[in-house]
């Protein structure tokens, strides 16, 4: 399997957070360059894969009001 589920059960930070950043690293996989080619077709895997690992990393931000 691609997902190692035990470190994906063990995250302990915010599963609703992880699982909308990977969403939006999802819409941007062209420009990423740790997942090869031919494993681009297996993209949420692969995605949720090197975050767990910590090869991608996401920083949550606030929203702009103005």
């Amino acid at each position: 399997m691609i997902i190692p589920l035990d470190k994906l059960i063990s995250i302990s930070e915010n599963k609703y957070i992880f699982t909308k950043a990977a969403m939006e690293v999802v819409n941007k996989v062209d420009y990423i360059d740790e997942i090869p080619d031919d494993l681009k077709w297996k993209i949420v895997p692969n995605i949720m894969k090197v975050m767990i690992d910590g090869t991608l990393k996401y920083e949550l931000q606030p929203p702009d009001i103005d």
